[in-house]
């Protein structure tokens, strides 16, 4: 028999386990996750067969910002996930279906989602249940070998440790302030934020793919906040977060685009063929492939009106998509 429920903690095993089938994550990020933000009987829709848990997602209750205002809490649909043998049988779509009464009924606004890897198939899906796209970019590919030698004697890529409180502290008031000056998005606590940014811990060099966090600065101001991964010869931009106070222009989207030509540049101008993969707001002058990066469940008329009247469905300050 099919019933979809709200777990409570002596689920908690098994919530793990599926986990850990769809998405191989280290099990102590999963137990640490379930202890911080799993509400029993409250924010884990599951299906159960009868016997075990067939299906699950979790809802992760966030403000939800416009233009600095704080619009009320919406919801962040994360780690949605059903075991394969259940898998294309319309399990997910009703566990949607359910969560997104479960969130009206509690009055938030809103539920977002980020589609892992950006995989066309996972937009196509959730569109079916009614969510938007509303974020975009361009993916774009540089190589050393096109780039020109230019003087950027001064600038330096400095790696740092997340753990080090300040650091952390300056990083997550950044991140705070430029995300509730978007027109619309959903702002990450600071645990939660901690727990996405402490994957790009620094590995060792010598391995095969290592992934770091670091400042990226000159002799005098700090620009900001770099995620990035080395994987053979290519550097994976992953996530670019300005510092309020590094005044290059007054305009945030072209401040934008100054930090991400110097940023790209650098990186190029280090050695010989070196590529460099990263994604950029759709009005940026690079060329790339558009690819959606979010998509949105309204749940209020006044967030349907603010999606309707979005300029552009880019969001500068990207999220980390865990």
């Amino acid at each position: 028999m099919i019933d979809i429920t709200l777990a409570d903690f002596s689920h908690k095993k098994e919530l793990a386990k599926l986990w850990v089938e769809v998405f191989g994550d280290d099990e102590n990020f999963i137990s640490s996750f379930l202890d911080a933000y799993m509400i029993p009987e409250y924010n884990v829709p599951i299906i159960t067969d009868g016997k075990k848990i067939i299906s699950a997602l979790y809802l992760i209750d966030f403000p939800l910002y416009s233009n600095m205002k704080n619009l009320g809490d919406c919801a962040y649909l994360f780690a949605a996930a059903t075991k394969k043998e259940y898998r294309n049988k319309g399990h997910m779509s009703k566990l949607i279906s359910y969560s997104s009464e479960l969130c009206k009924n509690r009055g938030l606004k809103a539920i977002f989602l980020f589609p892992q890897n950006q995989k066309q198939e996972l937009f196509d899906f959730y569109s079916k249940s009614g969510f938007e796209s509303i974020y975009a970019a361009k993916k774009i590919k540089l190589r050393s070998d096109l780039q020109k030698d230019k003087d950027l004697a001064g600038f330096k890529l400095v790696n740092k440790n997340i753990t080090d409180t300040e650091i952390f502290d300056g990083l997550y008031n950044s991140y705070a302030e430029y995300t509730a000056k978007q027109e619309l998005a959903p702002m990450k606590d600071r645990f939660f934020y901690f727990k996405c940014a402490s994957s790009y811990l620094d590995m060792p060099e010598n391995s095969e793919i290592t992934a770091h966090f670091a400042v990226f600065e000159n002799n005098v101001v700090k620009f900001c906040y770099v995620f990035y991964k080395k994987y053979k010869n290519t550097y994976y931009i992953d996530d670019i977060i300005l510092l309020e106070y590094s005044n290059i222009r007054e305009n945030v989207q072209q401040k934008y685009d100054d930090i991400i030509n110097i940023l790209s540049d650098f990186i190029l101008n280090q050695k010989n063929n070196v590529n460099l993969e990263m994604s950029v707001p759709q009005s940026s002058s690079y060329n790339g492939e558009n690819i959606p990066l979010a998509m949105i469940l309204p749940l209020d008329n006044g967030i349907t009106e603010i999606i309707r009247n979005l300029k552009t469905p880019v969001y500068i300050n990207m999220f980390m998509n865990i």
